[in-house]
């Protein structure tokens, strides 16, 4: 059809209003989960320290004569270990128009990126608690400080393979370098034995297995973790449903969930932790300082100065050398 002469159409109008919603979409993954199960605690100064301790070996045949004197036991000392705070910071500068202009989906622009730049911080947080390789560093006036992670940690319950190991950790911080071994494919059974580690060593229950989403996929297709199928209740409309994954798992030494994790995308190495026995330190909490005042803008800086503190290594383990 032919559009006729002189017709008004909607490409000639001028004032058109924009068909913009009045919300922001952030497709980025915000979750914390490790940050959000372990405790919370506050640091004095930049190297936050606290102390281990263990009972000496059962003995089923400790015995004495009936008013013998006796001889003094040998004591051990308790183990003093640390870990270097890491100040975690972001900055935010906008100008006077941009924050005071109308925008949709926010008011201030200010306050917005202030809270987009907090979450930022809060997965840098959660970056360094999985991180499988990174090492403490003591700050110096030239040297940022840093938080050694989970990997350099879990030093009581590794598991590598090859030449692969995790250095003792006695005193200090955990400041040597992890070890590189031969990968291998994660399989039930070294979950299993890192689980029952936990339970010798520590005499606790693992909480939960955290694994990247392609380990995650293995773990679902472990023999005996998930039904293949179950039914739902027989009705009207009644169907199988297919399942494909699995969130709990019950090893002989209690039930862990599992937490596949978006940080640790490609990640060789599997946690397995206790959230009971794990702390972050912050010296003054997430900290927001408005900057010096230069031209028509206002300018921010972001803070978290804290640290990892896994207070009870025996209770976690970790199962490295995996193939990705």
């Amino acid at each position: 059809m032919t559009v006729p002469t002189n017709l008004y159409q909607k490409a000639s109008l001028k004032g058109n209003r924009e068909d913009l919603l009045e919300k922001i979409y952030n497709t980025s993954p915000s979750e914390v989960p490790l940050s959000t199960s372990f405790g919370r605690t506050t640091a004095v100064t930049d190297f936050h320290e606290w102390q281990t301790d263990a009972l000496g070996s059962a003995s089923a045949s400790n015995k004495m004569i009936d008013g013998d004197d006796v001889t003094l036991d040998a004591q051990t000392a308790t183990v003093r270990i640390g870990n270097h705070l890491q100040i975690f910071n972001g900055t935010v500068g906008v100008s006077r128009r941009a924050n005071i202009v109308k925008k949709a989906g926010r008011g201030a622009e200010m306050a917005y990126l202030k809270g987009k730049k907090m979450l930022e911080l809060k997965r840098n947080i959660e970056a360094m608690i999985v991180s499988p390789t990174q090492v403490a560093i003591a700050a110096t006036t030239s040297v940022a400080g840093q938080s050694g992670g989970l990997g350099v940690q879990c030093v009581s319950n590794p598991l590598h393979n090859g030449a692969g190991a995790t250095a003792a950790w006695t005193s200090g911080a955990p400041t040597a370098a992890i070890t590189g071994g031969t990968n291998r494919t994660f399989t039930k059974t070294l979950l299993d034995t890192a689980c029952q580690n936990i339970f010798t060593t520590s005499g606790q229950f693992a909480e939960s297995l955290v694994v990247s989403p392609a380990h995650k996929a293995l773990f679902s297709a472990f023999a005996s973790v998930a039904q293949n199928r179950i039914d739902v209740k027989s009705g009207k409309n009644a169907q199988a449903t297919i399942v494909g994954g699995a969130e709990i798992y019950l090893s002989d030494f209690g039930g862990i969930s599992v937490i596949p994790h978006y940080l640790m995308a490609g990640s060789d190495t599997a946690y397995v932790t206790n959230s009971d026995y794990a702390d972050l330190a912050f010296l003054d909490g997430f900290k927001t300082t408005d900057l010096a005042k230069t031209g028509d803008s206002d300018k921010v800086l972001i803070t978290a100065d804290c640290c990892l503190a896994v207070r009870a290594p025996t209770a976690f383990a970790k199962i490295a050398n995996l193939t990705p």
